[in-house]
């Protein structure tokens, strides 16, 4: 089994099986470095399975993107038009993607289907509660930590900008934690 389907089963909970259907029914989609997928400015709602790359979701103060939580292979994000944070491609990507449209046709004749999109979605709300108590409650050298178990490579793909914004630090506090997490 790919990597990043492995990942998707084990972290979402969901049958291999009905994923693979779904991704049969998906189309395989190339984001560029720096493409947007989700904003207020955007109506559509989709929802994206990451093959290979990595993106971000984020908020914008002051003119700086500030990560909220880092997507790599094997996470599925559910993109609606949100006042409050955008998601964007830090890297070249690829993707399952799928229109809402699609979705609800395959939500409407099928109930494996119906219970599968509520699995991914189920998920990443509870993701998004569980980060958000996550902030408040471990360390920055915590947070470096489980970033790192999640994706191992991060230092190496994406600009620290983005990394020290997510935890909370600044670039000296992560070359210490870096140099001494080896």
């Amino acid at each position: 089994m790919e990597a990043y389907l492995k990942k998707l089963c084990f972290e979402y909970q969901v049958d291999e099986k009905e994923v693979k259907e779904l991704l049969a029914r998906m189309e395989m989609v190339y984001l560029d470095k720096g493409e947007t997928i989700a904003s207020a400015t955007m109506p559509e709602q989709s929802l994206y399975i990451i093959v290979s790359g990595i993106l971000h979701t984020y908020t914008t103060h002051e003119g700086e993107d500030r990560t909220i939580r880092f997507l790599s292979e094997g996470d599925a994000v559910l993109c609606y038009n949100s006042n409050q944070y955008a998601v964007k491609a830090l890297t070249k990507c690829a993707a399952y993607y799928i229109s809402e449209e699609e979705i609800e046709e395959l939500c409407a004749t099928s109930i494996s289907f119906a219970n599968l999109v509520r699995q991914l979605m189920e998920y990443q709300f509870y993701f998004k509660e569980e980060e958000n108590m996550n902030v408040r409650k471990l360390t920055v050298r915590e947070r470096y930590l489980s970033l790192l178990a999640e994706i191992p490579d991060i230092l190496y793909r994406v600009p620290l900008k983005y990394i020290t914004h997510y935890l909370g630090a600044d670039v000296t506090s992560l070359g210490y934690m870096a140099g001494s997490s080896k």
